[in-house]
């Protein structure tokens, strides 16, 4: 049964650039929720909304040396934030398989997972701090991935298996500075490697990553050693039956001896055309910490043709490995594709 529940419309104009062989797109997504609360350790719940709204411009075409090349940047609100450009900056150049870039948020990245999902993760859902879990290898402090500096990468298809990249970042987490300005801050250089793709296998997925960041005396993400991400994850669809899990290693940078694992898995099911059902769980082992974080998350969501309705409930415990830390999260969520 083919399920098209985050299947939207195509509706992005097409328009023809200054080249006669390039091609240029405009497409966006609107995400708005509505969010309640509870907290063990909160004398009342909380309650309020939230907003995401993206457009998104890329452009594509031949080179005059017989390469074809892609461009693009996206703007992004969230909610009120005042920054909106510092989300999927590319230009990338092809020939055959292999394609090198210069990007930030771009391609294959660490913050990725093979579990199938109906929504958004529980990270995202989440309206806290504390909390340990991340999805993916992220590197620093425990949140940060490679892909949010400014730099260059390698990427090769496979035939019929998938990709693999290679990203390298100056410094982690610049993300450029105004325009023929050299910005640099305190942290080190960064790097990551990914592998996505099916392996050869129909319905299979693999999600392969290992990120590092350089240790930096003035570096607010890795100011006592090298921090270090790896994260290795499967899933296979079996139709309407998608199941999954990943495992993901960060040793924090922040401090000399905090690692936090995380194991994840989940599974959706598509109930009928319109309709699907999703859940997940996650346990965190955080160094030092009497207890494990557990999440899990349940998720109904429902098509609407080209607008999505998303039903989160999650619950978190011993966030960031504290005993009783406890939270309860629910949301509704719109969204479409543009």
């Amino acid at each position: 049964m083919k399920n098209k529940l985050l299947v939207s419309t195509a509706l992005g104009a097409v328009m023809l650039s200054g080249a006669v062989n390039a091609e240029t797109k405009i497409t966006g997504q609107l995400d708005i929720n509505y969010s309640a609360q509870s907290s063990s350790t909160a004398a009342s719940s909380t309650d309020g909304w939230g907003r995401e709204t993206q457009v998104n411009v890329s452009n594509s075409g031949d080179l005059n040396n017989g390469m074809t090349y892609a461009a693009g940047f996206s703007l992004e609100y969230d909610g009120t934030t005042g920054n909106v450009s510092d989300e999927n900056v590319y230009i990338d150049f092809t020939s055959g398989n292999t394609t090198f870039g210069v990007s930030q948020d771009h391609g294959l990245n660490t913050d990725s997972s093979a579990v199938p999902r109906v929504s958004i993760n529980a990270g995202s859902l989440s309206t806290f701090t504390g909390l340990a879990y991340a999805q993916g290898a992220a590197i620093g402090n425990g949140g940060l991935h490679v892909k949010e500096g400014m730099g260059v990468t390698l990427a090769q298809k496979i035939d019929s298996m998938g990709a693999i990249q290679l990203r390298i970042t100056p410094e982690a987490g610049q993300d450029g500075g105004a325009n023929d300005a050299i910005a640099h801050g305190n942290e080190g250089s960064a790097f990551d490697i990914n592998f996505q793709g099916n392996a050869g296998v129909e319905g299979l997925t693999v999600n392969l990553a290992y990120a590092k960041a350089e240790k930096a005396g003035a570096s607010t993400y890795t100011p006592n050693r090298d921090s270090k991400g790896i994260q290795y994850g499967i899933a296979y669809n079996f139709g309407q039956i998608a199941i999954g899990a990943q495992r993901a290693d960060r040793e924090l940078g922040n401090s000399a001896t905090v690692d936090r694992d995380t194991t994840e898995v989940g599974a959706t099911f598509a109930a009928s055309d319109n309709m699907s059902l999703g859940v997940a769980y996650a346990k965190t082992d955080v160094t030092a910490q009497a207890k494990d974080e557990e999440i899990i998350q349940g998720t109904i969501g429902y098509n609407l043709g080209a607008v999505a309705v998303h039903l989160n409930y999650a619950e978190y415990q011993n966030v960031g490995g504290a005993n009783g830390t406890d939270h309860d999260v629910a949301s509704i969520r719109l969204s479409t594709k543009f």
